[in-house]
């Protein structure tokens, strides 16, 4: 009970002359008048107040109604509105009890009363605005039915149905209106029938045919056979799809040859048409179906220009576009390739400069090279040795300016001095700008083209071999397709900080193939997996050597070998290499092999797929709490997936034993980083070429293609008598940039500095000569590209002799006089 109905009670019994007891209500708001009634007292209170509140919001007991959150803004709004009107009812209860000409003391209403009466007048006024609000509604609904009303009223006086037509007809009983009915009918139908004969194509048959077709009413009355045979109209017409209006559909041709599906297919998951990705997340989904990314190498406008050049069947861009299989698709920023090749991208650099400025037509690089190359299928024309083609140039247009500044992007390699020794230099490669004039620019773009010939026809005919060799394999025969996969970093399932951020972790050399077989249809991926992070050749023969016993148990039928990988000096393309597999290969029983090379920077395939599984499979189980910490664990676990991949391992103590054993004095094969195919048929024995000769699928070894040139290993080489000269560098090591070396041009020798390297040629600023060991520079820089088997060896720097004329140390001299004698 409030303190108003408490004082309400209290006055009431004072008027009836009984003094009841003062309630806790009544003593407070005593309590109050006589406080309020003195100012002092009053205003102490106050000033308590104020502090007491101040207080609060110093101590966060209360907050400003600006710091709190909305929903409690509007909470404390909601009582100050309500406080409000109590406080205003309250006053106007005290007024009208204090007013002294009423005659009776007590109020004539109460404030529940008060607030009942509001209440009720808002209720019948929302309830008058809601019935007003209906009847409106009515009012519109009833309209709307009386306009439906008069529409059905309306279509059934204007036209009848074709039933009803036909049945009002005939009970008329007129002979003449039937007749001319049928008559009407009968002409219609002849019309459109003869019509749709004489149709000269398919776009006015289809167009007559919708008319009738479309039609739902011969449905309705179940006189669609009728019609067929009325108008002639075929039944494909009839089941054929009608789509609103009568706009001309074109008829496509949904029967595509299986055979040149698989051709278009086969034709995209080619190693030189899309690249396999080695990622373990880089896999893509379709209806269930999950696969490894392929990513193209060029845009679907040129591939389908080349797929045109090399088969006979006569596709359209579209249906090629639609063909691709949806695991291979276009790489964006993210799926960057991080292993480009130089050669490419340093051309391509050049060209986008030259077509910018106008100076050549052509933004591709391969339709260059069709320009000035005879035939870009002959190793003549594409090697430089064609006399009709050798010379030829870039043609330029109009717009060629010899003496104007240009500037271009180049990977090169340059020096990079240290921090804290600035005498210590190392060799890094950047992308920087180089400026020239167009004249220099065009020549360098001219010789970059001549050697992007041999290295284009080198992808071609390596990829083209690989192929045939696949295809064309005998029973007696295999091609293994081998490569390192990134080493895999072993984890545990949870791990510790130290463990996480420090070096504790393990790896895991993979060294991942594909077996292709003639007997088997599908091709048999393996993994051979070790602690040992060796990559050299003694390694690579370790981690073969399960394979072959996997070969010869499963396979005893195969005698000869074929291999295929990348060509890194470090691992497959170097002597030690050639050395075991002349040797090795015989001692397991085998008869012949080839190794063959894929071109430098373009032998992705198969194998990185292999790894990519292999990983996405390890981390699969690490993530559902298996502990991989070691490759001996992770070739368990990876053998109790089932997986389809065939595991091998090898200790680390059986690698470092086969490194110790391998010879350390083998001789050199010449022109190693140019060959392409090495041929072995006896021990210690080889032949090799500078490409693969098709020759090798059909089991003749020792053809004389392409000019193979024969090595053996024999012991009296291994112990070489000439003498030493300076360390043979690897050439194609960027470290050798900034070095002396010497070159042999036509029977001469001439000193010069390598300027830059490539897989198979070096870049080297030559001095000119003017006698027997002297040599000077000229005013022109003499800088060209030469093969490796063109540099004679490494030498110190010159010594002056004369104010401009230099020769080379007198020792190193005789050496190189007696070594080329």
């Amino acid at each position: 009970m409030s303190s108003t109905q408490d004082h309400v009670h209290y006055m009431n019994a004072c008027f009836q002359g009984a003094n009841p007891p003062l309630t806790a209500a009544e003593k407070q708001r005593r309590y109050r008048a006589r406080r309020d009634a003195d100012p002092e007292r009053r205003a102490k209170y106050l000033k308590q107040e104020n502090e007491r509140y101040r207080e609060d919001l110093e101590s966060g007991r209360k907050k400003p109604i600006k710091d709190v959150s909305a929903r409690e803004r509007r909470s404390r709004r909601k009582k100050w509105r309500e406080t409000y009107h109590r406080l205003k009812d309250r006053k106007a209860l005290s007024a009208e009890l204090a007013d002294p000409e009423l005659a009776d003391p007590v109020p004539s209403i109460s404030r529940q009363r008060v607030h009942g009466k509001k209440r009720t007048k808002k209720t019948m006024t929302n309830l008058r605005k809601e019935n007003k609000e209906l009847r409106a509604k009515l009012a519109k609904e009833t309209k709307k039915k009386e306009s439906y009303k008069k529409r059905l009223q309306r279509l059934k006086h204007q036209g009848a149905s074709p039933q009803t037509t036909a049945r009002e007809t005939l009970d008329q009983h007129s002979s003449t209106g039937t007749k001319k009915t049928l008559l009407f009918h009968k002409a219609l139908v002849d019309s459109i029938k003869n019509k749709y004969k004489k149709a000269k194509g398919e776009k006015e048959k289809q167009l007559i045919a919708r008319v009738v077709t479309g039609n739902s009413l011969l449905k309705q009355y179940r006189v669609q056979h009728l019609a067929q045979d009325a108008l002639g109209f075929s039944k494909k017409r009839w089941k054929a799809p009608n789509p609103s209006g009568l706009a001309y559909q074109r008829k496509r041709n949904r029967r595509i040859s299986p055979d040149l599906v698989n051709r278009v297919r086969s034709f995209f998951k080619r190693d030189d048409v899309s690249r396999m990705t080695t990622g373990k997340r880089q896999t893509i989904t379709k209806n269930k179906n999950k696969m490894q990314k392929r990513f193209l190498q060029d845009s679907m406008k040129n591939l389908h220009l080349k797929f045109l050049s090399e088969e006979e069947h006569v596709i359209s861009y579209s249906l090629f576009c639609r063909l691709r299989p949806f695991w291979i698709v276009h790489p964006t920023l993210s799926d960057r390739d991080t292993c480009m090749c130089k050669t490419h991208e340093n051309l391509d650099f050049m060209l986008q400069k030259l077509q910018h400025l106008k100076v050549v037509n052509s933004g591709n690089a391969e339709a260059l090279v069709r320009e000035i190359a005879c035939d870009t299928n002959k190793i003549e024309c594409m090697y430089g040795d064609c006399t009709v083609c050798k010379d030829l140039s870039c043609p330029v247009s109009e717009e060629y300016s010899a003496e104007s500044k240009v500037t271009f992007l180049q990977w090169a390699v340059v020096e990079k001095e240290h921090k804290n020794d600035p005498l210590s230099k190392s060799k890094v490669t950047l992308k920087q700008e180089s400026e020239t004039t167009q004249n220099e620019l065009l020549e360098k773009f001219n010789d970059h083209l001549q050697r992007f010939k041999r290295h284009l026809f080198n992808i071609r005919h390596q990829f083209s071999h690989y192929r045939a060799l696949k295809s064309q394999m005998k029973a007696h025969e295999c091609l293994i397709h081998i490569d390192f996969s990134e080493n895999y970093l072993c984890k545990y399932s949870a791990e510790i900080q130290a463990v996480h951020f420090g070096a504790s972790h393990q790896q895991a050399c993979l060294h991942t193939g594909v077996l292709y077989l003639s007997t088997t249809p599908q091709p048999i991926s393996f993994c051979t997996i070790s602690p040992s992070r060796q990559k050299g050749p003694a390694a690579i023969w370790q981690y073969m050597a399960p394979v072959f016993d996997y070969i010869q148990k499963h396979h005893p039928d195969i005698t000869t070998v074929h291999f295929y990988s990348d060509g890194p000096c470090t691992q497959y393309k170097q002597r030690g290499n050639f050395f075991l597999f002349t040797t090795e290969l015989f001692r397991r029983g085998f008869c012949a092999g080839t190794w063959n090379f894929f071109e430098a920077s373009h032998g992705k395939g198969a194998p990185d797929g292999v790894g990519g599984a292999l990983k996405r499979t390890a981390d699969s189980l690490v993530s559902k709490g298996v502990d991989i910490p070691d490759a001996a664990v992770l070739f368990s676990e990876l053998q109790k997936t089932g997986s389809k991949v065939q595991c091998f391992f090898v200790d680390e103590q059986t690698v470092d034993q086969a490194i110790a054993k391998m010879p350390q004095d083998l001789p050199a094969v010449p022109s190693t980083m140019r060959l392409h195919q090495v041929v072995t048929v006896a021990p210690g024995e080889m032949m090799y070429r500078n490409v693969s000769c098709i020759c090798t699928t059909m089991q003749n070894l020792t053809c004389e293609c392409f000019n193979p040139k024969p090595f053996t290993f024999k012991k009296q080489n291994m112990t070489s008598t000439e003498p030493s000269l300076l360390p043979q560098p690897q050439w194609q090591d960027p470290e050798v940039v900034g070095k002396w070396c010497v070159v042999r041009y036509e029977g001469d020798l001439y000193p010069g500095i390598v300027t830059d390297t490539s897989e198979t040629h070096v870049e080297v600023r030559c001095m000119q000569k003017i006698g027997q060991n002297r040599y000077f520079w000229p005013a022109r820089e003499d800088i060209l590209w030469y093969l490796f088997e063109d540099i004679v060896c490494h030498i110190p720097p010159p010594k002056p002799v004369t104010g401009r004329h230099m020769e080379i140390d007198k020792e190193t001299w005789a050496k190189l006089e007696l070594a080329l004698s």
